[in-house]
């Protein structure tokens, strides 16, 4: 999880054209060409936006397995300048049984006096299955960071 705080002096509607925009953010941008090159979806309600990151081009199709990555936060334009906050989520139906499930396990081991290998293992597991996931959680933060940056060169 990642938290994002990125204020611009371009207008909400100028900000959100720009992030929507994914050819513009990722004009004159090399990506791996091994993990492929990342394609945004934006979609907003009123103030709140979403952005998912997918991996397309790459020798496996990206999934986004029980969410995928995404971000979420509010887009508002005051005083002259709009700020935009929220955070980056990897799969979080996924590491919310995986948090309950370590709680049960330690309260297992407590009660029963025992040590069990499996939860631990599910747990290694889990971070070699999810590494590609939480590096797009970079992907995002920089495609923010270069939306709000274009923002700014295009309002001087």
């Amino acid at each position: 999880m990642k938290r994002i705080k990125l204020e611009s002096s371009a207008s909400r509607d100028e900000l959100l054209d720009i992030i929507k925009n994914s050819e513009l953010v990722n004009d004159r941008v090399k990506f791996d060409e091994n993990k492929g090159k990342p394609l945004i979806h934006v979609r907003e309600k009123g103030e709140r936006i979403k952005i998912k990151c997918e991996m397309v081009g790459g020798p496996t199709k990206d999934n986004g397995f029980l969410e995928g990555t995404y971000f979420v936060g509010k887009l508002t334009e005051k005083d002259g300048k709009t700020r935009l906050s929220g955070i980056i989520l990897t799969a979080p139906i996924y590491h919310t049984l995986l948090a309950l499930l370590l709680v049960f396990y330690v309260y297992r081991c407590i009660s029963l006096g025992a040590f069990n290998p499996v939860p631990l293992i599910l747990l290694v597991f889990s971070i070699f299955m999810f590494r590609g996931e939480f590096e797009k959680q970079g992907t995002i933060e920089r495609y923010l960071n270069r939306a709000f940056r274009r923002a700014e060169q295009s309002t001087r």
